[in-house]
């Protein structure tokens, strides 16, 4: 009498291999290669806007003048202001450019509207070297300070959003951090807050002020990161 056939065991296909999710833990799809490859394209267009803004930072510093070292130095004192926010800017802007490359090496697919929002980022980015001019030339007062504040905290907002967008059109790769999928926003705000909250500082801290960009989300920052809700740099 012949054997009955032996079924095959397909628990070893159909099951992942240890240790590695399924792309439905993720929350996200696996992309093909066209959307991925458009969203790394608006990446690297981003980050070529990026290097061309920093470079007009640099382009517009002025040369000190002197035939000597005293005269060196004394040229390099008198434009001591222009040196002191060229690199303000350029600590903002790299700031910007840091949290968009964290969360754009993990998108699969740019929509038209994370592309238009991109652009509206983007825009934000070429306006920093006038700001800059706006103010280093003149008395820096509340109305300039305010300003250059306000612009950074809407081009974070502007990010904000494209972060909650991309989440929401689950258009994050498979592997991509939980803590980006949920909450990638939240660094974008922290930022946010810092420009805003120095606005009503400057008439007490004056030039100072503008510590607070750099401390306000360095200390929240690590506080969100000890409780979680953000991921660690």
């Amino acid at each position: 009498m012949a054997d009955a056939p032996v079924e095959p065991d397909l628990s070893a296909v159909a099951s992942p291999p240890s240790g590695v999710p399924a792309a439905e833990d993720y929350g996200a799809e696996d992309y093909g290669s066209t959307e991925r490859g458009a969203a790394e394209r608006l990446a690297f267009f981003s980050d070529a806007v990026v290097a061309i803004a920093i470079t007009l930072l640099a382009i517009e510093l002025r040369v000190p003048q002197g035939d000597s070292v005293v005269e060196l130095a004394a040229g390099f004192a008198a434009n001591w202001n222009q040196y002191l926010t060229f690199l303000i800017s350029f600590a903002v802007i790299a700031r910007h450019w840091t949290l968009h490359h964290r969360v754009f090496r993990y998108v699969g697919r740019a929509s038209t509207g994370v592309i238009w929002l991109n652009m509206g980022w983007l825009l934000l980015i070429v306006v920093t070297p006038f700001l800059t001019r706006v103010i280093e030339e003149g008395h820096l007062d509340l109305a300039r300070f305010g300003l250059y504040a306000l612009a950074q905290s809407l081009q974070v907002c502007v990010f904000a959003l494209i972060v909650a967008v991309v989440a929401h059109q689950r258009a994050f790769v498979p592997g991509t951090p939980e803590h980006l999928r949920r909450r990638g926003w939240v660094l974008s705000v922290v930022t946010g807050l810092g420009f805003l909250i120095s606005i009503p500082l400057f008439p007490l801290l004056g030039a100072w002020a503008f510590a607070v960009w750099a401390m306000i989300p360095a200390v929240l920052g690590r506080i969100l990161a000890a409780t979680g809700v953000v991921g660690r740099s």
